[in-house]
């Protein structure tokens, strides 16, 4: 991937078929992950979106952790799927009860905001053509951030990160090892981030 840079007042980047495919992937998981049944209706102001292509390799296992549907109350079912946890922390940390109302009453709505905003990523990669150049308009920016801010704490979830310990951990694994991929999804994520917020510089 070329960085992105701002040119003729827009920023662009240019992606490989496969770095292309693993983005577009993994923001259709997540829409299908906020999505499930484990959250609330969407609502009438949330957007629908098509898919990546979800048969990559590289995706598979990962996919099939990903989107796997969550039953229960989000609120109190402890079987919820991590990833939602994280992407929808408790307000309240001591006082379970507060959380879980604060939860009710917010929950719907920052589904929604996190939804649109990866169906608005999608949207943009969805209108790379041949010469593989991404288009972010200034108004979408805020929503590539936002959404690649949820994919790096949903794979963080996956690999278990909870500190730079485990960052450090994952970064001598063998090639061998599954998680070296993911791994290295999480940093480019990283990576595609920082290019973006440099050019707001």
């Amino acid at each position: 991937m070329h960085a992105f840079r701002r040119r003729h007042g827009e920023l662009t980047c240019t992606l490989e078929d496969a770095e292309l495919t693993i983005l577009a992937g993994l923001a259709q998981q997540l829409v299908e992950l906020l999505t499930s049944e484990a959250m609330p209706p969407v609502g009438s102001g949330a957007l629908t979106a098509g898919s990546g292509d979800s048969d990559a390799d590289i995706l598979g296992e990962l996919e099939r952790e990903f989107t796997d549907p969550v039953e229960g109350d989000f609120c109190s079912d402890e079987g919820v799927d991590p990833v939602l946890r994280r992407l929808f922390p408790d307000a309240y940390r001591d006082d379970p009860a507060a959380a879980a109302e604060f939860r009710r009453f917010s929950q719907a709505e920052q589904r929604d905001a996190k939804l649109n905003s990866a169906v608005v990523v999608i949207a943009d990669l969805n209108q790379v053509g041949r010469d593989r150049r991404c288009v972010v308009s200034d108004e979408h920016v805020e929503d590539w951030l936002k959404t690649l801010t949820a994919l790096r704490l949903a794979l963080s979830v996956r690999l278990g990160i909870t500190s730079s310990v485990d960052q450090d951990e994952l970064a001598e694994l063998p090639d061998a090892d599954p998680r070296t991929t993911v791994f290295s999804i999480y940093e480019w994520l990283g990576w595609v981030q920082e290019s973006l917020l440099d050019c707001l510089i």
